[in-house]
């Protein structure tokens, strides 16, 4: 159906309303109305003329081209984009105002301060909202702008990297919250990192794939070539294919007849077998890295996080300080003191390298470890923790476990007590995660979905006592093992530590990968800042978020498959399907 016929439908669908609503009204009101609708028919009929309709032919033709090349039906570019900024602001303005709002629902203090409903309403979640907002719209502004000025096949890699790097760079200035914006900006780059690794991983495995082909293909071309099917007695090409009657009998072999292979079938053969080899060699490397790559970052992490812990402590930001000193356990000894102990415990390892120093760490024999470090600055936030009359072979054992010598039964009391505090945080955490994205199988399958919520609980709990048993315990045994206090033994301990992570189920190992990484890699640039190995450079997290945003972009518009599936669930919420 043209525009002519569709004008056509409109005109008499109008004369029929007009019909219809003057018998329902009174003379005036039917004049009244009935002049109306003959006014907006004549203007209809005025641009209903032949160069007017040619005309919305055109324009209807454009923005369906407009429309097609940008992969966004139904609407046009500045459609997208302005719905998109709208969509993101509202969503992002809504989202900060619940998270405000929902701890003092739980405290009960939205209850007795109803003026608090109000103060979320305030220039932080404004800012939160224009930057998610300015991030999404502006991106598909971008993305389009790139398609009508660069075009062409396969160049969506470049629309995508420069769309999504001007955007990332407008957007993150509009976030006023520096701590906010450092995080954000950190978590992009190792999504960024991790994605893009996966990327070009993939990549490569993709070449090997195609290379393997390729020789598999060479070796069939050989195999079946006419020299070695001669040399296995084989039908010869031109007798090779369907036959519409049984072939003549071949004469009878003689008994000593043996099929022998050509010199070149044999160099063939070992050619072949050498290539296969090289395959089969490639393909468990590339089985050896996915397999092995998660757990080698976190223990890697773990290794990083544990030195800048005990060490580098000062360089923590307070809250991730507090958190680490709360579930890592021994801060029940020491209330709201854990990071005295951790700078204790630092002290003494520094003080063990001094030169001339022959204890390594030890305490002498015959002294309590209350009499040993009653010296030592912050002695007095440790020291009433400790017995008059309790010995340890070093002050590390004497802070983790001050009730009791024996590093066994520390170890085990680390144990009962990280179990439940794991729970409290998984428990809460795996049920967020079902209620929110998994609520139709919860409701197909309550009891099983239960059961796995169960054990998946159980199994992370697993994982996070062992990690802070081997980090703050592990240390105990390389004390034992080298004789001394060292740094290495700490960084040992949490190397091995990490390797709690194969309870974890495998799906959930690359997640826990990046997380750590997350946490490592801001701990080593915050220690390599204060011992000026390298600045903070101004600007430095726009140009970081800039590039983390291009990259992802581009990876999520090219390579969806790349990306895990529930992530990709994400980005496609927010960021929709360009």
């Amino acid at each position: 159906m043209d525009v002519a016929d569709t004008t056509y439908l409109l005109n008499s669908f109008i004369e029929a309303i007009a019909r219809i609503t003057s018998y329902a009204l009174t003379d005036r009101e039917k004049e009244t109305v009935v002049q109306g609708f003959r006014q907006f028919h004549q203007r209809l009929e005025r641009i209903s003329s032949s160069s007017s309709l040619r005309q919305l032919a055109i324009e209807s033709k454009k923005r369906q081209e407009e429309i097609a090349k940008c992969h966004h039906d139904g609407k046009t570019c500045p459609q997208n984009a302005i719905r998109g900024f709208v969509k993101a602001f509202l969503v992002g303005y809504a989202i900060k105002y619940g998270f405000d709002i929902v701890p003092h629902i739980v405290s009960l203090r939205l209850f007795s301060k109803p003026s608090l409903l109000l103060r979320s309403f305030n220039r932080d979640t404004l800012s939160f909202a224009s930057f998610l907002s300015a991030g999404i719209g502006l991106y598909k502004l971008f993305l389009c702008t790139m398609r009508h000025i660069h075009g062409g096949k396969g160049s969506d890699y470049t629309n995508a990297l420069v769309a999504g790097m001007l955007s990332g760079m407008i957007s993150i200035k509009l976030d006023r919250n520096r701590s906010r914006r450092a995080a954000v900006t950190l978590y992009m780059v190792s999504r960024a990192l991790q994605y893009g690794c996966v990327w070009l991983f993939n990549r490569w495995v993709a070449g090997r794939q195609h290379k393997e082909d390729a020789i598999r293909g060479k070796a069939m071309k050989r195999a079946y070539s006419d020299a070695n099917m001669t040399a296995l007695g084989a039908v010869h090409r031109h007798e090779r294919g369907l036959r519409m009657s049984p072939p003549a009998a071949a004469p009878a072999a003689e008994p000593s007849c043996r099929v022998k292979w050509s010199p070149e079938a044999a160099d063939n053969s070992k050619e072949a077998k050498h290539e296969d080899d090289g395959m089969a060699n490639t393909r468990r490397v590339i089985s050896f890295i996915r397999n092995h790559t998660p757990t080698a970052l976190v223990s890697l992490s773990i290794a990083v996080v544990t030195y800048v812990l005990v060490f580098q402590s000062d360089t923590l930001p307070r809250g991730y300080m507090n958190f680490l000193c709360q579930t890592s356990g021994y801060e029940r000894f020491y209330p709201g003191k854990g990071p005295s102990a951790l700078k204790t415990v630092a002290y003494d390892v520094a003080r063990s390298h001094e030169p001339g120093n022959t204890l390594y760490g030890r305490i002498p024999a015959g002294v309590t470890t209350k009499k040993y470090m009653e010296n030592f600055p912050l002695a007095q936030d440790i020291i009433p923790a400790l017995s008059d009359t309790i010995h340890h072979d070093y002050a590390g054992c004497g802070v983790f476990h001050p009730h009791t010598t024996s590093c066994q039964r520390g170890a085990l009391s680390s144990l009962r007590h990280s179990f439940p505090v794991a729970l409290k945080v998984y428990v809460p955490l795996n049920a967020a995660v079902l209620l929110l994205f998994k609520r139709g199988k919860l409701l197909k399958d309550p009891r099983g979905m239960l059961l796995k919520l169960i054990k998946s609980s159980a199994r992370s709990s697993v994982f996070f006592t062992l990690l802070v048993v081997g980090i703050i315990n592990g240390s105990c045994a390389m004390r034992a093992l080298l004789g001394r206090e060292t740094y290495i033994g700490y960084i040992i301990a949490g190397l091995a530590s990490g390797l709690s992570v194969l309870v974890e189920a495998p799906s959930r190992r690359v997640e826990l990968a990046m997380y750590c990484f997350l946490r490592a890699l801001e701990s080593g640039w915050d220690v390599g800042v204060k011992y000026k190995w390298w600045h903070n450079m101004r600007h430095g997290e726009v140009v970081l978020f800039s590039a983390a945003m291009g990259v992802l972009m581009t990876v999520y518009q090219n390579d969806p498959t790349t990306i895990s599936l529930t992530y990709h669930s994400v980005l496609t919420r927010i960021f929709g399907r360009n």
